[in-house]
């Protein structure tokens, strides 16, 4: 019970400053703020990792509700603010929506255009997928299905991120990096 109580502790923490990050985006560089929307997809995988692997179901709806608050941001429809927090948290979704908007308007070069574009459009729906994935866990009464759908998400999210490989069938985020050249530099961010 300690243990559990130590993950749930420290998930919340990493939540909170996931939160903190977006709210200090102002004065970052687009590749910063970049930089800090991997480290916040990571976060979200651990998250939903995190839940499919709870004890119980009331476990699972913590970790599943700390994922809606991170995918959605505090503007969204399915938001439950920390307690005691009142800090406005931008959401992966949004910011992959403005992202999105910028790539098809950007003065690039237009296979460029094309590629940051595409891949922007995959990362959401796949954020989206998982949005609705997690929000079945939420809904869930047994611990099983519930489990599965945090399985689902994870799997979504892990789509979204994108591991670099030799060839990338699908783009997601990982090609926006390299198009940044921000590949290492997102690998080894909070990392030590």
């Amino acid at each position: 019970m300690k243990r559990i109580r130590q993950g749930a502790t420290c998930c919340l923490i990493l939540f909170l400053f996931a939160g903190t990050m977006t709210a200090q985006e102002e004065g970052r560089t687009f590749e910063q703020r970049l930089i800090a929307f991997t480290n916040q997809l990571r976060m979200a995988l651990t998250l939903s990792t995190v839940a499919a692997h709870s004890p119980t179901l009331r476990d699972v709806q913590l970790h599943a509700q700390q994922l809606v608050n991170l995918l959605e941001g505090s503007g969204g429809r399915h938001y439950s603010p920390p307690a005691g927090s009142e800090e406005a948290v931008e959401g992966l979704m949004h910011a992959m929506s403005a992202w999105e908007d910028r790539f098809a308007q950007a003065d690039i070069a237009p296979s460029l255009r094309t590629t940051l574009s595409a891949s922007a459009r995959n990362v959401a729906t796949y954020l989206a997928f998982a949005l609705d994935a997690t929000l079945s866990g939420l809904q869930q009464r047994r611990l099983d299905l519930a489990i599965r759908h945090m399985l689902q998400a994870y799997a979504f999210l892990l789509a979204a991120y994108e591991k670099p490989c030799d060839t990338s069938y699908v783009p997601a985020l990982w090609t926006i990096l390299r198009a940044f050249g921000l590949g290492m530099e997102a690998e080894t961010a909070g990392t030590g």
